[in-house]
């Protein structure tokens, strides 16, 4: 055993760049693994960061409709309570540029108690409230130049004024997540009222054992049955969520996985070729075929424990900085809840599962070296011809069968999920004999054609195992990186769409068109829309589900920010989102009713009929949009709407203009350029991930299609040889691997594209089912593109073995014998 492991640590050392490739493949997959299976079990952890950010350790908010008292939380579960009053108050702001022009500004106040504030982590622990003293968010102290110890009026009921003190300036992180506000206590925030006294309605609530939160809701919606009780993390739609992306979770590591394994395989094939001296040097000297199969499958096995390792720690080392910048509001001090390490058993599975699958993958050509007679090793006699496996090809019909039952039930996600495996697996093993046909017929034509060195090429290509196993390898690998390259040009086409199509943006502050109507009047503008929308519990029909209403305006010129054929709308009619219909079954045509602010004090009922879908919603990409006329959607919400869309000629000085003069009616104004900067910036991490998982795809395909070429020349080089002494110059020889490389490559791809176009198809229906907002776009002119560019990478895979053969020295090959 001395022998076999110091043998198995000098072969590992030896072959520096194979054992980087192998390390670096199973480092991805048990990356990928750790990503579906932990990341997708930490969501919980992720949404309580994200609330955590705004909310600090509170699990329930209720809100009552009468105020509450002392005796509010009496018989619940062990909890701390943080009552809060919330008002808009009123202060006076100057204007830089002209300071004898003074108008009146909005600012929130909340009035709570700092010190269940703080062990709530709403507050950090050095914030200064009490003895009329406000903290006040950086980007408002900022903005009119405060400064700790500055003084500042806040004006309360009926404008009484009351002056305090700035303790503090606070960055993003807490309740200042919730914008420009201001904190004061609330025994100060009983100044701000007429009657001295505050009526309380609004309550935060954090259970000290989370394992009874749910009892605490409970309790709450018993004790108070007309107060809105908020879960932040038991709720249908949190748990709908999480559903969801740990599907989606799913997806990925799949796909990455069947990418994996299928390069994996050829690399582990490669490696078996080359130690094939090893297995009859160890025979020879007596050692069991149990302790040379033991030899073959330890070396492998240290590959995957490595890699896993790496993968492991790397995934280790990303998660809290993902955690922090994805899921934390805020800036570097912003209150970041605990990270918890992926639990024991999860890095336990991944390690195990990489080591077996780094064992498996070569487990046929490691049983079949370790039956090869020892004369057969000796004298390196090569099986290279291929001979279709009769149990693969039963195999392949029968998964082939699978998918195609399977397709029919698209509202499935397991059935989707089949099929889309079972389909590329079943590809993989029966495109020999596509392969293999395609060579007979282009072998004949050449023939015809007089071209005997493409001939030669073409039998080769049909016959040879190398050259079959790359082209199966090209067609699954291609076919899998088209289904990532489509995923992610339609999720760039989505995001490149220009939902506004104006020269400034401005998002407003909850007033009335006619406030800013004088826009229209200013110098360089050439044309004002509104663009009406809110979030909104609706009931649509006895289904109850946060919407994204919108107000249609017949004549908007300005915005293209949903997918909808339609040019008008009455005021019975309504657009639903495709994602909502699919979900609840509702067709165009059908009546439908709806009940807007249902959580509201006057919920309003009316009855439509569903004149379209909504194909997709480019602002809110959601997939919960809801369409009525303008008209009726003054009539729910008012004249209230989110943004103002500008035309003009020099948008940079008509939007300050527009700043300078808007006060707070204008709450952010971009020009066009500014607004899709900001979006790019967003979801460029995003499109990066994407591009890089093709980069990965291509590059470990030509690895393991580089892998085949050189295990096949392994045993074609006395063939080489023989024909180079008689009849063939390696000119030649180069030229024929060259052809024959192209057409297995070019029929790998071939079939590539519509294997890959319609995987993708399967792809965009798992989608659906999951909820993910992205019409898929598949355009066939693109995928040929790709295909072809595909083609060149895989082409260039000929240079390794024309390379090698020009290093091959004939004489000894032909004196092995």
């Amino acid at each position: 055993m001395r022998l076999i492991f110091k043998h198995l640590f000098k072969n590992i050392w030896a072959h520096k760049l194979r054992t980087f490739l192998l390390i670096l493949i199973i480092a991805i997959c048990s990356f990928t693994a750790m990503i579906s299976f932990d990341m997708s079990g930490s969501l919980n952890g992720m949404i309580k960061s994200v609330v955590s950010n705004t909310l600090g350790t509170a699990d329930i908010e209720v809100e009552t409709k009468s105020p509450v008292d002392d005796s509010f939380a009496d018989g619940a579960p062990d909890c701390n309570v943080l009552k809060m009053s919330v008002m808009a108050s009123a202060f006076d702001r100057h204007i830089d540029f002209d300071s004898s022009y003074v108008n009146r500004s909005q600012l929130t106040v909340f009035g709570l108690d700092p010190e269940t504030a703080k062990k709530m982590n709403l507050l950090l622990g050095d914030t200064k409230l009490g003895d009329k003293k406000a903290a006040i968010a950086e980007s408002f102290a900022e903005e009119f130049g405060y400064k700790v110890g500055d003084k500042i009026v806040f004006h309360g009921e009926q404008d009484k004024p009351v002056e305090f003190t700035v303790g503090s300036i606070e960055k993003k992180q807490g309740i200042f997540n919730n914008g420009e506000l201001a904190v004061i206590s609330l025994e100060d925030m009983k100044e701000l009222t007429l009657s001295g006294e505050l009526e309380i309605t609004d309550v935060l609530i954090d259970v000290k054992d989370d394992s009874k939160v749910d009892d605490a809701e409970k309790f709450f919606k018993e004790k108070y049955p007309t107060a809105e009780v908020t879960n932040f993390l038991e709720s249908k739609e949190v748990k709908d969520a999480i559903k969801s992306v740990t599907r989606l979770f799913l997806v990925l590591f799949a796909v990455c996985m069947l990418l994996v394994i299928f390069v994996t395989i050829s690399v582990s094939e490669r490696m078996i070729v080359d130690k094939m001296s090893v297995v009859g040097t160890f025979r020879s000297l007596g050692i069991s075929s149990k302790k040379t199969t033991f030899a073959l499958m330890f070396e492998n096995a240290m590959y995957g424990l490595l890699g896993s390792i790496i993968g492991v720690l790397i995934y280790c080392l990303i998660k809290k900085p993902f955690f922090d910048n994805a899921f934390v509001i805020g800036d570097a001090d912003a209150i970041k809840p605990p990270v918890e390490m992926p639990k024991a058993y999860i890095v336990a599975a991944v390690i195990i599962g990489a080591m077996l699958i780094e064992c498996l993958c070569p487990i046929k050509e490691a049983i079949k070296a370790i039956k090869t007679p020892i004369r057969d090793i000796i004298f390196n006699t090569k099986e290279t011809e291929y001979r279709p496996s009769k149990i693969f090809t039963v195999l392949g019909v029968i998964l082939l069968a699978v998918a195609v039952v399977s397709f029919f039930f698209k509202d499935s996600f397991v059935l989707n999920m089949t099929c889309f495996v079972c389909f590329i697996a079943g590809v993989a093993m029966l495109f020999n004999y596509v392969e293999r046909f395609i060579a007979k017929l282009l072998a004949g034509l050449f023939e015809k054609l007089g071209f005997p060195i493409a001939h030669l090429a073409a039998v080769e290509a049909g016959n040879k195992k190398s050259t079959v196993g790359s082209s199966v390898l090209c067609v699954t690998a291609a076919a899998l990186a088209i289904v990532i390259y489509i995923f992610s040009n339609s999720l760039a086409s989505m995001y490149d769409h220009a939902a506004f199509k104006c020269d400034v943006i401005c998002a407003l502050g909850g007033c009335k068109s006619d406030m800013v109507s004088y826009v229209e009047q200013l110098d360089g503008a050439e044309k004002v829309e509104f663009f009406y929308y809110t979030l909104d519990n609706l009931k649509l029909n006895d289904e109850e589900v946060d919407c994204y209403v919108y107000g249609f305006n017949d004549e908007a010129e300005l915005l293209s920010a949903y997918d909808v054929d339609v040019d008008h709308l009455e005021k019975d009619e309504v657009c639903i989102d495709r994602m909502l219909m699919r979900k609840y079954g509702f067709n165009e045509g059908d009546r439908i009713k709806i009940t807007f602010s249902v959580k509201g004090y006057l919920p309003i009922e009316r009855e439509f009929t569903i004149k379209a879908k909504v194909k997709i919603d480019y602002m809110a990409a959601t997939g919960n949009s809801v369409i009525v006329s303008e008209e009726v959607y003054k009539e729910l919400y008012n004249d209230f709407p989110g943004f103002m869309l500008v035309k003009g000629d020099d948008p940079k000085a008509l939007k300050k203009t527009i700043q300078d003069h808007s006060a707070d009616f204008v709450q952010v104004a971009y020009t066009k350029s500014e607004y899709d900067l900001n979006m790019a910036l967003a979801r460029a991490s995003i499109s990066l991930i994407l591009n890089v998982l093709i980069i990965i795809g291509v590059g470990l395909t030509f690895i393991g299609v580089v892998s085949n070429q050189l295990i096949g020349l392994e045993g074609r080089k006395r063939e080489c040889a023989v024909m180079t002494s008689v009849a063939m110059p390696r000119k030649k020889l180069s030229k024929m691997f060259l052809i024959e490389n192209m057409i297995s490559a070019g029929a790998a791809l071939f079939f590539a594209v519509p294997v890959g176009m319609f995987m993708s198809y399967i792809f965009g229906r798992i989608m659906d089912v999951l909820g993910q907002v992205m019409p898929l776009q598949i355009p066939a002119a693109k995928c040929v593109i790709y295909a072809i560019f595909l083609f060149g990478i895989f082409t260039l895979v000929s240079l390794f073995p024309i390379r090698a053969l020009k290093k091959m020295d004939v004489v000894s090959q032909l004196k092995y014998e």
